[in-house]
């Protein structure tokens, strides 16, 4: 038996959108949570593996952008900053970085996982506390069934909400009805309710943010190609390398994804970083 720990934060926006161009509501058509599911006996060594991959690739920036002197392990690139798409295009060496982790997620039998859904487009009709509560149940019972078919069992690692105590209570009593309750799909691979951490303290959680950032920028141009023409050197570079570690059940909710390009093109590590570019 495999027991898995799953890392996951964020990705797109949970608030209400209506269109890229709109005044006020533009902040991203997909909401979810994503990113990684580790058996357990490998998270420290990939703690270490992904600490040393970004020391390597964002040297410039710790020296640079770094004004408290926080040590290497507690200073955090957001995924939305780091895959912006200036840095995506131009910077050889966070593709092949990206590359490197993603193979050494599969290597060590862990895969990336995501769900989402593409969010109604009438605000009225939205509404962000149910939409984050039903993504994190599917993300509950999505890895359940996954582990259930392994005959494994996992715990949810979650990225601290600064919502505070009541969304913890809220979310976390969702997810203990779904262990305990729920007749119809009672996840018995949870052992139990999920945790919270703070990112700067997790190297893991770090790595899953950076998983969101791609995710993000992917599913947005899979649900609104017409109005997200720029993201497509995401999918060029990403996609299937992201769909080749994915748990199969990853995915948005209800919606097709754009078509997934079969090749991508090799490119070569550079000597040294230089400074990446934020958004």
């Amino acid at each position: 038996m495999t027991h898995y720990v799953a890392y996951l934060d964020e990705f797109g926006h949970v608030g209400q959108y209506v269109s890229r161009d709109h005044p006020r509501y533009k902040t991203s058509p997909v909401f979810g949570l994503g990113g990684l599911v580790l058996p357990a006996d490998q998270v420290r060594e990939f703690a270490i593996h992904f600490y040393q991959l970004k020391c390597q690739l964002l040297a410039w920036d710790l020296e640079h952008k770094n004004p408290t002197h926080l040590p290497a392990y507690q200073w955090e690139k957001k995924g939305s900053q780091l895959y912006s798409l200036r840095n995506v295009v131009e910077q050889k060496q966070l593709r092949r970085s990206t590359f490197r982790l993603l193979s050494h997620i599969s290597k060590i039998g862990g895969h990336v996982f995501y769900t989402g859904e593409h969010k109604t487009t009438n605000p009225d009709e939205h509404n962000s506390t149910e939409t984050f509560k039903r993504q994190l149940l599917q993300s509950v019972r999505k890895i359940d069934r996954f582990c259930a078919q392994r005959d494994s069992t996992f715990i949810l690692v979650l990225d601290e909400q600064k919502a505070g105590s009541e969304w913890r209570e809220r979310n976390v009593e969702a997810c203990t009805l779904a262990m305990f309750e729920d007749a119809s799909e009672k996840c018995r691979t949870l052992i139990e309710p999920p945790l919270q951490g703070e990112s700067y303290l997790f190297q893991t959680l770090q790595c899953a943010d950076w998983i969101c950032g791609l995710v993000g920028r992917l599913t947005a141009l899979g649900v609104a190609p017409h109005e997200y023409p720029d993201y497509l050197p995401f999918e060029k570079y990403f996609a299937a390398r992201l769909a080749e570690v994915a748990l199969p059940c990853s995915g948005l909710e209800h919606q097709k994804m754009a078509d997934i390009p079969a090749e991508l093109a090799g490119e070569a590590m550079p000597d040294a970083p230089g400074p990446l570019v934020g958004e």
